[in-house]
């Protein structure tokens, strides 16, 4: 919740600031893209956890618990990977699109 009121914020004000061309354009270019792979993964983390718990107190069957926490983990670490994806597309694309885009600013 933090996040997005930070992101709506940003957005708003950098719109308000730079006007409506170039504030969306400067958006689109810097916060966009990562934002479209990092929140989803973010929720689908959280939803997994989730149904982690729920079944941890369902169901009190070592074996069972035991694959729940084990299916929770590997998710977990594709999650992990699509973030590392995100950032990458932070540090790489969206400095190169600003660079290219502050020239119109």
């Amino acid at each position: 919740m933090y996040r997005g009121f930070c992101l709506g914020y940003t957005i708003s004000a950098c719109v308000t600031i730079m006007g409506t061309g170039k504030g969306i354009v400067f958006v689109l270019s810097s916060m966009l893209l990562q934002n479209l792979i990092f929140i989803p993964a973010i929720l689908a983390l959280a939803v997994s956890g989730f149904k982690l718990y729920k079944s941890i107190v369902k169901d009190n069957r070592k074996e069972n618990v035991k694959l729940e926490i084990l299916r929770h983990t590997i998710f977990s670490l594709v999650m992990l990977g699509v973030l590392i994806v995100s950032s990458l597309v932070e540090i790489l694309i969206s400095t190169n699109l600003l660079k290219l885009f502050a020239k119109y600013f």
